[in-house]
């Protein structure tokens, strides 16, 4: 079977963009362009993947969720040292797809789109591959199957099937996350929960969240159940009208928070999973890609000087990529 290791590739370039402070070319920071390819490299000496996806996410990735709800991600705010910042992130990036298109990396980002959600359809429609997902996006543990892990940088480990995720106050099933979300709502992106509904009151009221597959209808049953034996629990009675912080919402609370945060159904639209399912099933072009135009990338980005001492540091950091580049070569003349 076909192994895939998929990125979350803003995710990852903000890990380096943040984390390596230190390297610099001429000036200009490239810890996220190197650490990112690092990664990479890393990932492809310990397991024999056949296949590297990279997802971005667009500039417009929030804008299908903002036409549902205006707030999200509405936190979060920006300073003036924010648009420098801005401008060596959007060049760093620029750069990796630069390098990944010459390392035999598919790599895929659709307008108006976010990439959990190209990932997301991504592991829909390639049953016949086992894939592991790197992203510390808890989001995207929903995804978590026989045949999906996720690794998390965070922890430097795997979520594999039957696992529990690590939330600040509990740890949930990977397969009650989505259910977990909906009732509590996801500070970081601005969504908003059921008010006075915390992690320790919702396992409280539902400790079943916690070692059974529950559905939200399941939740709103039995939450009605509990109001008639305590009706003035007014966190029951939140959760019964879809209260939140900003106000009574009823049905829409569910209906829109599970929108938002519901992989299962991803917020892509149909030209955007046609060409998720194009580059699920092309082979790549090995026409003007090579080992020289890396070699030459890197002399010029000062990576040189970040690599081990000795005479074969460059072959050694290129080789997996090198390995990738021969089935990647191999599978598109089998197919031509």
């Amino acid at each position: 079977m076909v192994k895939t290791l998929i990125v979350d590739g803003n995710n990852l370039l903000k890990i380096g963009f943040h984390g390596v402070k230190d390297f610099y070319n001429n000036g200009e920071h490239i810890g996220g362009t190197w650490h990112f390819l690092n990664t990479i490299r890393k990932f492809l000496e310990e397991t024999n993947f056949n296949k590297v996806m990279v997802f971005w996410d667009s500039d417009t990735n929030s804008s299908q969720r903002k036409l549902i709800y205006p707030k999200y991600k509405m936190n979060r705010k920006s300073s003036p040292n924010d648009v420098e910042k801005t401008d060596s992130f959007n060049k760093q990036k620029t750069r990796v797809k630069q390098y990944l298109e010459e390392m035999f990396i598919r790599q895929l980002e659709v307008e108006n789109s976010e990439a959990d959600d190209l990932i997301a359809y991504y592991c829909q429609i390639s049953l016949d591959e086992e894939k592991t997902i790197f992203s510390s996006d808890k989001d995207l543990t929903q995804l978590i199957s026989e045949k999906v892990l996720i690794y998390s940088p965070n922890l430097k480990s795997y979520y594999k099937f039957g696992d529990n995720i690590k939330f600040k106050n509990c740890s949930i099933p990977h397969y009650n996350v989505m259910t977990f979300k909906i009732l509590s709502g996801d500070t970081s992106d601005n969504i908003d929960g059921i008010s006075l509904m915390g992690e320790k009151t919702l396992i409280k009221f539902f400790p079943e969240i916690l070692d059974s597959k529950i559905y939200l209808t399941d939740i709103l049953t039995k939450c009605e159940q509990l109001l008639k034996e305590q009706q003035k629990n007014v966190v029951l009675g939140n959760l019964i009208i879809g209260k939140t912080k900003e106000g009574i919402m009823g049905d829409d609370f569910f209906r829109i928070n599970k929108i938002l945060v519901d992989l299962s159904e991803p917020l892509i639209d149909e030209e955007g999973k046609k060409m998720v399912r194009e580059y699920y099933s092309e082979s790549m072009d090995p026409d003007g890609r090579g080992h020289r135009n890396l070699i030459r990338m890197m002399i010029a980005d000062g990576f040189f000087k970040y690599l081990p001492k000795g005479d074969d540091a460059w072959i050694n950091f290129l080789k997996p990529f090198l390995k990738l580049s021969r089935k990647e070569k191999t599978k598109f003349r089998n197919k031509n």
